[in-house]
């Protein structure tokens, strides 16, 4: 594992075989109440494409930021709650 350093940017990346790098991506769960890290996972990936592809199906629905280095990516807001319609209410009632 090495760095990769651009003009705008600085991530950690690995050279896998046949010599594509992989650049480290941190997906970051958000508390839905507090807004704090609740907690995160590192993966690699070949592109932000990728990782966002990759981050997206470990959404719980909650509120989740993806990072390459110093930057975010991507924010991914709390999924909406299924609301009852008022139909279903009298239905109920």
């Amino acid at each position: 594992m090495g760095w990769d350093c651009g003009a705008d940017k600085c991530y950690t990346a690995t050279r896998v075989p046949g010599g594509m790098l992989m650049a480290g991506y941190r997906l970051y769960f958000m508390d839905r109440f507090s807004g704090h890290i609740e907690h995160r996972r590192e993966f690699e990936a070949t592109d932000d494409g990728e990782a966002m592809a990759i981050a997206s199906k470990w959404s719980t629905g909650q509120p989740m930021e993806l990072w390459l280095g110093a930057h975010k990516l991507k924010r991914w807001e709390e999924a909406a709650r299924a609301s009852v319609s008022s139909a279903e209410q009298s239905e109920r009632a």
